[in-house]
């Protein structure tokens, strides 16, 4: 049986830290911009957390230090303040481990100011990133605001070939639903909806591959339209990976609702 959980953001999201005292406040602000002196950047994942050291002043739980072991089967620390140094998978890979109660070693105080310090991270995240474009019609969780559609003409692209690579702006020409030319711009991928992304990556996947379909052109491609398409393609996989990352984080957080069991979510890919 599907339990339908539904769930909505904490009141106190819109508020932030506004409703606090003044002391906690300006407490929450010195802690959480406090940060190692080390690097923190790392592109393996986390498996588990096995310590957390915990500071408390004015009824708020501050993370001096957080240990993690990753799947090189090392260990890593870093402090609350460093969360946006992190990769945004490695937030979700530690609430994905909290929501599914996995942290049986940790105690329930711990449980539970880890608890609190991600979700405040993460829902500032969130209302930074999630941004309803209208004209675009995105559900967008980027880092740019979509307040204008992608420029998408030139006047040259009725002459050149569908699916091939433009120099100047850097990108590809693609061809939309009305099969006209379009150019999509490597450094304007945030502009472009799911569907649109989706199209041009499977399209430019089949060119590199070589297959044979009666949509794309003949045109055999060089080595450096290969590199190109390549570059296109994994510019574009990083677009529609970071917006998945931001639709699980927002089920974590109740700002999505979600059909089923925490236990049965998988990482994103």
């Amino acid at each position: 049986m599907v339990v339908i959980v539904r769930m909505r953001y904490d009141k106190h999201a819109l508020w932030g830290i506004s409703h606090w005292g003044q002391k906690r406040q300006q407490f929450y602000a010195f802690a959480t911009t406090r940060e190692s002196a080390k690097d923190v950047y790392s592109k393996q994942r986390i498996i588990t957390v096995t310590k957390l050291d915990i500071v408390e002043w004015h009824n708020y739980k501050h993370l001096d230090w957080i240990i993690v072991r990753k799947d090189d089967d090392k260990l890593y620390m870093f402090k609350e303040g460093d969360f946006n140094r992190l990769r945004i998978q490695d937030i979700e890979d530690m609430l994905l481990l909290l929501v599914q109660g996995k942290l049986t070693n940790l105690t329930v105080e711990e449980r539970l100011a880890f608890n609190v310090a991600l979700r405040m991270f993460t829902r500032s995240v969130i209302i930074q990133r999630r941004v309803e474009d209208l004209q675009l019609g995105v559900k967008s969780y980027q880092k740019k605001l979509n307040l204008t559609k992608p420029n998408t003409y030139r006047p040259d692209l009725k002459r050149r070939e569908a699916y091939s690579a433009y120099s100047n702006p850097r990108g590809f020409i693609y061809q939309n639903k009305d099969k006209k030319n379009k150019l999509m711009r490597i450094d304007k991928l945030h502009k472009f909806s799911d569907g649109t992304l989706d199209d041009v990556q499977t399209t430019l996947n089949d060119r590199l591959k070589g297959i044979q379909m009666e949509y794309l052109p003949q045109t055999i491609w060089r080595q450096r339209d290969k590199d190109n398409a390549g570059a296109m393609i994994q510019a574009i996989e990083k677009q529609l990976k970071t917006r998945r990352i931001m639709q699980s984080l927002e089920r974590f957080i109740g700002g999505r609702p979600y059909e089923g069991d925490f236990r049965l979510l998988q990482r994103t890919i």
